[in-house]
């Protein structure tokens, strides 16, 4: 008899399962030195469902996507967790020699090894579970859709071999597609496709699923469809990947011109480069698959797309120069007779808030320089770049000019508009001018003692 009363046990057991798995990981790393007898059976309850976890992920390691939401917010098949997790459980149960066999096959196996043969096999018996004894599967309050949709991942788990063979060439198609790789990618659609009618759907839902940018999927429908125009495609059963997509986009848009057309809104504005760009990359992903038509129906959504990102860019790049000065105020100092120079007004800063829209100003200037040239605004862009940074260097060289010089001066003040400046130079240049300048302020003699 174990320290643990068995009734107590499966209890423990039954909590375990419902733990999350981090809070595992982190329970046995509590557990692990220690000798008490009824912990060290916790300990190896938690062993053993991380392994059972683990050889799960394994077995169904190309449908675990559709099981979670994605990250870049474009809709795509989803079922839900316990589909899989009954599955899983029962077939332990009804398969127990074969569950072993893939529980022992994984310890030695790798990524570079072919997939062990019970994998396959628990994968069938799955799908013939689901089709025979969908009742085993069920919840325990099941609802009236649960048979069908454990029908439809039965669906799915039929395609595991070819998807396993997609999915070890994804990394391979992500490049440039050849005759070869569009022949091979072809083939295994046509093979998808003589499941039923609705399996060539499944097999790129799938692909899908285990890209991290969805927009990539176009380039797979346009493979498999012999690389088509628009109106084709917007009238084909894959039609719902580009709809998907271009719905994404279009939304991202909106918000785009919410967040860039408010002009005190900083924070949002210091990310909204990194939606530009985003939203550029997959506009490029339509143009360059698909033969597009101006009036076509992805056509025109395309280009209606450019043209809102285009205005939006233009506007914050026409006036990043007057955000910038802003932020570094200078003044009319005079310098003999009637000639005068413009100096930093270092002793009357600009406001917190005004620093920040400034910094963030010059992070999306920054962030959208990858893809100026696609977007059409890469002269503005460049003759933005060069103003901004003639600027900043202008200002930094006053004040090191200042520091450096005879006359008084409020050093903590000064220093206070050097990490203003500095701060700036980093934000459009990047790390290394940062650094160049602050060198520079530290090897000054902004706080040496000066002449009375």
């Amino acid at each position: 008899m174990g320290a643990i009363a068995d009734s107590r046990l499966r209890l423990i057991k039954g909590l375990i399962r419902t733990l999350p798995h981090a809070s595992l990981r982190s329970l046995e790393l509590a557990l692990g030195l220690t000798r008490d007898a009824p912990l060290v059976e916790v300990r190896d309850l938690i062993g053993a469902e991380l392994e059972f976890r683990h050889v799960k992920e394994a077995v169904f390691a190309p449908f675990l996507p559709l099981f979670q939401r994605r990250e870049d917010n474009i809709n795509g098949v989803e079922f839900e967790g316990w589909i899989l997790d009954n599955i899983w459980a029962t077939l332990e149960a009804r398969e127990p020699e074969i569950y072993q066999q893939a529980r022992y096959a994984l310890r030695g196996w790798r990524d570079e090894d072919p997939v062990p043969v019970p994998f396959f096999r628990l994968v069938t018996s799955g799908a013939a579970l689901c089709r025979e004894h969908p009742e085993d599967i069920q919840r325990a309050k099941p609802r009236k859709d649960d048979v069908a949709e454990i029908a439809e991942f039965a669906n799915y788990l039929d395609m595991h071999r070819i998807l396993r063979t997609a999915l070890a060439r994804l990394g391979d198609f992500m490049g440039r597609i050849d005759a070869e790789k569009a022949a091979a990618l072809r083939l295994m659609f046509k093979d998808a496709c003589a499941l039923d009618e609705e399996s060539g759907y499944r097999f790129l839902e799938v692909l899908f699923a285990n890209l991290d940018d969805g927009a990539r999927i176009i380039k797979f429908v346009a493979t498999v469809s012999d690389r088509p125009n628009d109106r084709f495609l917007a009238s084909s059963e894959l039609a719902d990947f580009g709809e998907r997509i271009l719905d994404v986009i279009e939304e991202r848009l909106r918000d785009l011109k919410s967040v860039m057309g408010n002009g005190k809104t900083a924070v949002d504005l210091g990310t909204a480069g990194a939606r530009v760009s985003q939203c550029l990359g997959q506009l490029q992903s339509f143009e360059h698959y698909i033969e597009l038509s101006r009036d076509g129906p992805w056509g025109k959504r395309v280009a209606d797309g450019h043209k809102v990102i285009a205005e939006l860019v233009e506007m914050q790049l026409k006036s990043a120069e007057r955000v910038l000065t802003d932020a570094l105020p200078m003044k009319s100092e005079r310098v003999y007779g009637r000639m005068k120079r413009e100096v930093p007004r270092y002793e009357q800063p600009a406001k917190p808030e005004i620093i920040e829209r400034a910094k963030c100003m010059l992070a999306f200037v920054r962030e959208i320089r990858a893809t100026a040239q696609a977007g059409g605004y890469a002269s503005l862009h460049a003759k933005t770049m060069q103003g901004l940074e003639a600027a900043m260097d202008t200002y930094f060289e006053e004040m090191l000019g200042l520091a450096n010089g005879e006359d008084p001066i409020d050093a903590d003040k000064a220093m206070a508009a050097f990490e203003v400046v500095t701060d700036l130079m980093e934000a459009l240049c990047g790390e290394e001018k940062g650094q160049v300048g602050r060198r520079r302020i530290a090897s000054s003699d902004l706080y040496k003692p000066r002449a009375a």
